[in-house]
């Protein structure tokens, strides 16, 4: 498969990480190995969770669960992909196709500012995981109160088979921590960059097609047909993208809402301690990045939404009364299914809109209110 275009480096090395992207050797060896280093490291997380639950504090309990729900959510979005494996091969091949295809017509440049929003936004995104692995590294290691030393804490706390306070097994484990917290966020960006990465591309072609409609003058039945092949054939891939995104956004918002409300209440609490600084520290930017996370997804919805009503107002605006009236019908249909939309769904039960993403943060804002008053 050759270059695709509307993806920078750093996601499609993201996508050979995650064993996604179409040729990538030794698929099989990859996901066992995957498969195994997530499930040991999950394992002793949670682990470490369910013997320190009768001991711990409400807070410590909340903390130690809004560490290991990130983990435990990227490992469903691998097994989702993987399982879809097929499916992206597809998407990211006809995602290639059209940016060819579509670039020598596409005459208001809307394929290369495409591509170059996506390189910006999707790197954005990605750099912000990075950035959280850093400060939570800040957070965990940085003079807790008024004591200046710093405690030999493990980055992750797991309940491990073996003694890590001394060295240098406590030095060997943190850097293995640190590898696995940093190849972990590096998939969870680029899983939320792969759909900003399609949706654009969506978009992009949209646009491209009610621009071809437009700049002909004189519509010919011929025009017509191929705008309704067009439409016929982004609605193919609108719902191929549906398909392959909708157990993910299912995932995602389930699990990012459990997590604002545990990043929530941490924050709110955390003022009120001594160690104020680290818990901020640790913390505020990761839910910053889990808040942009559901607004990307519930954003996909609505951008959808409104390409939707682009089409259908594109086919509503053309000069009628310049149509022969036999080749209008063609362009009912058009409109009627443009009105319906391009679905995306969390696991088929709502439609993700802004309108989700409003639900969703008032819940959590209404939640730890409750909590704090408490």
């Amino acid at each position: 498969m050759t270059t695709l275009s509307i993806a920078n480096r750093l996601l499609k090395y993201g996508l050979h990480v995650t064993v996604t992207w179409p040729g990538t050797p030794l698929p099989l060896l990859r996901k066992f190995c995957w498969l195994t280093v997530l499930g040991s490291f999950l394992s002793y997380q949670y682990r470490y969770v369910f013997t320190h639950f009768k001991s711990n504090t409400i807070m410590e309990i909340v903390d130690n669960l809004s560490i290991c729900m990130p983990f435990t959510l990227v490992f469903c979005k691998l097994c989702i992909t993987w399982s879809y494996s097929s499916l992206l091969t597809d998407i990211l091949s006809t995602m290639e196709e059209e940016c060819q295809k579509s670039a020598g017509t596409d005459t208001s440049d809307f394929i290369l500012k495409a591509v170059h929003l996506s390189y910006r936004l999707t790197s954005y995104v990605i750099y912000m995981y990075f950035a959280d692995v850093v400060l939570y590294m800040v957070g965990v290691f940085m003079p807790q109160g008024t004591n200046s030393t710093i405690s030999r804490e493990l980055l992750l706390k797991m309940d491990l088979p073996f003694d890590t306070s001394e060295s240098p097994i406590y030095e060997l484990v943190v850097g293995v921590q640190l590898i696995y917290q940093t190849t972990t966020a590096y998939m969870f960006g680029v899983f939320t960059a792969l759909l900003l990465m399609v949706v654009l591309h969506l978009g992009c072609q949209i646009d491209v097609m009610c621009q071809k409609l437009t700049d002909v003058r004189q519509k010919h039945k011929e025009h017509l047909k191929l705008f309704i092949i067009r439409h016929q054939e982004i609605i193919i891939f609108a719902n191929k993208m549906e398909k392959l995104f909708t157990y993910m956004a299912l995932c995602q918002l389930l699990s990012n809402t459990l997590l604002i409300c545990c990043l929530g209440y941490i924050i709110v609490m955390a003022i009120q301690m001594d160690n104020a600084i680290a818990l901020l520290v640790k913390c505020l930017v990761f839910y910053i990045s889990i808040c942009m996370e559901v607004f990307i997804y519930c954003f996909a919805g609505e951008y959808l939404s409104i390409k939707s009503k682009l089409i259908s107002d594109t086919a509503y605006e053309l000069l009628w009364y310049n149509i022969d009236p036999s080749d209008t019908q063609l362009l009912i249909l058009v409109i009627l299914r443009a009105q319906k939309g391009f679905t995306f769904t969390f696991g088929k039960f709502a439609t993700l809109s802004m309108g989700s993403f409003a639900a969703v943060s008032y819940q959590c804002v209404m939640f730890n209110d409750f909590k704090y008053h408490i």
